[in-house]
């Protein structure tokens, strides 16, 4: 028989005090979602008002101060059987995968800002969807190679191919770090010279688009080649202005005091951020050299 959903007082139903899952980094996320959307999914308790499923929208409820919620008791669980559900129903969700190229597909045809519930442009999903499909690998072995994109000169000191590592991979990988920044201290120092002074040049990246923060790959590697070379890493030059995933906008966060900038990234795709971030520091009076770790090829 189902079970009959009830609009109840948030203050009486309850958290499970031994819950094993740490929701705390979703509960912004489904609280914009109930905000956007309605409560459509209700939680489920037990016949005491403890809950078994739905923690994190009961969390967010009380982050909207919602007086109510949607609840459906489920009456007819034995005490153990109400933990295997509690601990089933958070299990499930770990075995789904995204398909990304339809995943991208869909959130093109969304007008509405999917980023506040914690996606991506869709861009964003594609290239990593490419990127599995043709197999591209990179066996950091240097290459150094000077091209022109989008409007811009760069220079890549490894590519893309079909031996070495899966480039997400490479992307996630701290200890992956070192090998990066030292090409990139070899490069600059080799192409410099006598003229790579601390007072002259500086680094910095393109802004953060994925991760605001946490582990961010580029911005690592600048850190290390900081050290290495002696010139000024700056952080956060240049910010995305707005959630827009069809045409971001981007803002001069930090005016470097050195003349010269050296503009890196990890990997160019498109180019339009490489292009958009240096246009920003020529029109402060800059002159910009761009690096990037891999080509895309």
């Amino acid at each position: 028989m189902a079970q009959q959903m009830q609009q109840v007082p948030i203050g009486t139903i309850y958290p499970y005090g031994n819950n094993p899952r740490d929701n705390t980094k979703s509960v912004d996320k489904v609280a914009e979602s109930i905000r956007e959307f309605g409560f459509l999914q209700p939680i489920v308790c037990d016949d005491h008002g403890i809950i078994l499923a739905g923690h994190t929208r009961y969390r967010a409820a009380k982050k909207l101060g919602l007086p109510t919620v949607p609840v459906i008791y489920a009456r007819n669980l034995t005490p153990e059987q109400a933990k295997a559900y509690r601990l089933a129903d958070n299990k499930a969700g770990e075995d789904s995968l995204w398909l990304n190229d339809l995943l991208a597909a869909e959130l093109d045809d969304i007008s509405l800002d999917m980023s506040q519930f914690g996606f991506e442009n869709p861009n964003e999903y594609t290239k990593r969807e490419s990127w599995k499909v043709s197999a591209k690998l990179c066996d950091m072995k240097q290459h150094i190679v000077t091209r022109e994109k989008a409007g811009f000169f760069y220079t890549t000191f490894f590519a893309t191919g079909k031996k070495g590592r899966p480039l997400e991979e490479i992307k996630a990988d701290p200890s992956a770090v070192r090998p990066f920044a030292f090409n990139l201290a070899d490069y600059l120092e080799r192409s410099l010279g006598d003229n790579l002074a601390r007072n002259r040049w500086c680094l910095c990246t393109t802004p953060r688009r994925r991760h605001q923060t946490g582990f961010h790959f580029a911005t690592e590697i600048c850190k290390l080649a900081e050290e290495e070379l002696g010139i000024q890493f700056y952080e956060d030059v240049v910010l995305t202005k707005n959630r827009s995933r069809i045409e971001p906008e981007f803002i001069l966060n930090r005016d470097p005091v050195e003349p010269n900038v050296i503009l890196f990234d990890d990997i160019i795709t498109t180019g339009i951020t490489i292009r958009e971030t240096r246009q920003l520091l020529l029109e402060k009076g800059h002159t910009v050299l761009v690096v990037v770790a891999i080509r895309n090829q």
